[in-house]
């Protein structure tokens, strides 16, 4: 998904950044979901709950006002860089209004990373197994994005690295990631559970970005999808969770 702001500055979900052809910031997923849902409701007023809930609490996360207020100023500071005055404006006592005059968007360009920003993964198996009971009603959401994710994320192989083959799961990741985190994650924990059950078929793809610019905490995306006789994508479950790094 691609968004063209003012006429000359690019937002581009699936890389999470913003450039107008000179400078470039990479946002993080934080930061990158909230300028999509602000982006998404353009000019219209946002709560803070719907924010809070639509960028944290759908991705397993904690919402904190001061996460929400961190990474307004966020993209403030980047508006005003780049020529964007006055836009995101705050309404007391309610939330933010993204009041954008000029704002075209291509939903062609959907790949692996557009899946995280926009759909809900499931907690780590090992946190609040109870709490995996309220993702079943997105089942055949899931499963209609997993072809969507199958398309999409081989068109752009530049972008991905195959990290290793484990069984019948092949783990890969975004190439801008360091390699050394990946391999360490899959050694432990979590991540060492999903390489148990790979007698089937699957593809597994890592992410990560820091929470904040001013932290290590790394919040960190992982996709194990199955895939079927034909090779096509039969479901997809996506984890969520922190780590610092």
């Amino acid at each position: 998904m691609h968004f063209i702001l003012n006429n000359n500055v690019s937002f581009n979900v699936a890389e999470r950044t913003v450039s107008d052809g000179k400078t470039q910031h990479v946002l993080s997923n934080p930061a990158c979901r909230l300028l999509l849902v602000l982006l998404e409701n353009n000019n219209r007023l946002m709560t803070r709950e719907e924010l809070l809930q639509k960028v944290w609490g759908d991705f397993g996360l904690t919402p904190s006002s001061n996460s929400l207020n961190n990474n307004i100023s966020i993209l403030r500071k980047i508006f005003t860089e780049f020529g964007i005055h006055d836009v995101l404006k705050t309404v007391p006592k309610q939330g933010f209004e993204l009041a954008l005059e000029n704002l075209q968007v291509n939903e062609k360009s959907r790949d692996y990373l557009v899946m995280q920003a926009i759909s809900k993964p499931e907690k780590e198996p090992s946190v609040h197994k109870t709490r995996l009971i309220k993702w079943t009603g997105v089942l055949f959401i899931i499963i209609g994005l997993a072809i969507a994710l199958y398309l999409n994320f081989f068109d752009k192989r530049e972008d991905v690295t195959l990290l290793k083959q484990v069984q019948q799961c092949k783990i890969f990741y975004h190439s801008k990631v360091n390699a050394k985190r990946v391999e360490h994650y899959f050694s432990e924990g979590n991540g060492m559970k999903l390489l148990t059950k790979c007698s089937t078929p699957a593809y597994i793809f890592y992410d990560d970005s820091k929470v904040h610019e001013k932290t290590e905490l790394l919040e960190i995306f992982v996709a194990k999808c199955t895939v079927d006789s034909e090779g096509e994508f039969s479901e997809c479950k996506n984890f969520v969770s922190t780590k610092v790094g």
